[in-house]
């Protein structure tokens, strides 16, 4: 009875055991397996290098998944610390946006450069109860100074659908962006020009765009202060010349259809609505894809030697209709819709010739809808010159070419009448008045003495020139 008894204390025992350890486990399985003793640190979504013009606040965030505890921000600029901000939030929310207001110096301690601190606790109870912690350090670096942005020459006048140029003096250490405005709506690139600090653009006032407000240089740094400059123009407002066109039943089916469904457009049986989408809503993408080719390459274009003359008229042709006619299109007496025309039309013998008459290289080489087969030839400085409705075309995307370069023949393709040459000329992928480019005269007044007088203001006053005009 006594071994009975000595057993039975022994199972007990070490029943007694097991369940310990079965405690002991379990206990260190919900410490491990627990959300409330997590072990993941918090994260810190920050910026390495920050550029404060302490006028706006930093954003940041932070995030757990079981939420935050508390939080501090300090601005650290060797031996000096100063809090910015320091809360406890015990949030159950995993993710909290911060920002850090811009402290207040005294006048005597002006840092230029320092270290943004972020102490991040989580709602954990692992580490003795004490929670996970994060800890980030960015850069800061202080900079309260705006760009300088000085117009150094530009064209003496802008006439609506025309063409200006502009060259600028931009200087800052931190320099992030620079760019033209129009009426805040358009938006044009600068160009290196001559020397560090220096750029150029050629702008338009687009023909589509009534009113003149301003056109202003704009220059920001990477701590977003930015400097405003007013570029100086005499205006000229455009005179609409009005072109009543009548459209024909066989016009409609036999083209605008065409030229839909060559653009993989749904075609309308009805004869208006056909028309009206061919003139309106395909000539909206056809522009537009004149457009983004021209922006897509301006960074290619600034590569590009500028070497442009005066553009030069296609030979033995006849003008049939010009730049800027406000063409309205009748349907049996009913007026039924309106477009610009934005280029010049050409035609002399069927098939004719096209020659090149200042070298660029080819960024487009496409069927373009309304405009048919087309290229477009990109001359640096976000300058391009369009040849539209060929027949044949000899060049590929990326060819140079030179002047006196034949690109093809003219012919009948796309929404038009008769065999003939649709000539534009782009500035940065809008259509601008092909006249000013074809005219000797205003390539001096412009183009030509605009960049010698700031090549002179450059080089500090020197007899150098650029002979851009023969």
């Amino acid at each position: 009875m006594k071994f009975t008894n000595s057993n039975k204390s022994l199972d007990i025992k070490n029943l007694g055991i097991y369940v310990v350890l079965f405690l002991i486990v379990g206990m260190v399985g919900f410490l491990f397996l627990s959300p409330t003793f997590e072990r993941n640190a918090p994260k810190i979504k920050v910026d390495e290098q920050i550029y404060w013009n302490l006028q706006k606040p930093i954003s940041l965030a932070i995030h757990d998944d079981y939420g935050i505890k508390s939080y501090e921000l300090s601005f650290i600029d060797g031996d000096k610390k100063i809090k910015l901000d320091s809360k406890v939030v015990s949030s159950e929310n995993g993710t909290l946006n911060l920002e850090v207001i811009p402290p207040v110096f005294d006048e005597f301690y002006k840092p230029t450069q320092g270290i943004l601190q972020v102490k991040v606790i989580d709602n954990s109870l692992w580490n003795f109860f004490n929670g996970n912690s994060a800890v980030r350090n960015s850069k800061i670096i202080i900079d309260k100074r705006s760009p300088v942005a000085n117009v150094i020459s530009n064209s003496y006048l802008l006439r609506q659908g025309g063409s200006g140029i502009i060259v600028v003096e931009i200087n800052d250490e931190n320099l992030k962006d620079y760019y033209i405005t129009f009426n805040d709506e358009e938006v044009f690139e600068l160009f290196p020009f001559q020397k560090k600090g220096f750029y150029i653009s050629i702008i338009t006032w687009p023909i589509d765009i009534k009113e003149f407000k301003k056109v202003n240089l704009v220059a920001v740094d990477m701590a977003n202060n930015k400097t405003v400059t007013k570029v100086p123009f005499y205006i000229k407002p455009f005179k609409e010349k009005i072109d009543n066109i009548k459209i024909s039943e066989d016009f409609v089916n036999n083209i605008s259809k065409q030229v839909l469904q060559n653009s993989d457009m749904n075609v309308p049986s009805d004869i208006v609505e056909a028309f009206v989408k061919t003139n309106k809503e395909l000539r909206e993408k056809n522009v537009k894809t004149i457009r983004d080719v021209s922006k897509k390459n301006l960074a290619n274009s600034a590569l590009i030697p500028f070497d442009v003359k005066t553009f030069v008229r296609m030979a033995n042709a006849a003008t049939f209709a010009q730049y800027g006619e406000r063409r309205h299109y009748f349907y049996n007496e009913h007026k039924i819709d309106e477009a610009w025309h934005l280029g010049m039309d050409w035609a002399s013998s069927k098939r004719a010739d096209i020659i090149v008459t200042n070298p660029g290289k080819v960024i487009y080489k496409d069927y373009l809808g309304i405009y048919g087969d087309t290229v477009i030839i990109d001359h640096g400085l976000g300058l391009g010159s369009l040849y539209a409705h060929t027949s044949s075309i000899n060049v590929e995307v990326g060819n140079e070419v030179k002047t006196g370069d034949k690109i093809g023949n003219t012919g009948a393709t796309g929404a038009v009448f008769g065999d003939h040459l649709h000539f534009g000329m782009l500035v940065q992928g809008i259509e601008v008045n092909p006249n000013e480019w074809l005219d000797n005269e205003w390539i001096k007044v412009n183009l030509t003495k605009t960049i010698n007088d700031a090549i002179k203001i450059i080089n500090g006053n020197s007899n150098e020139t650029k002979n851009i005009s023969k």
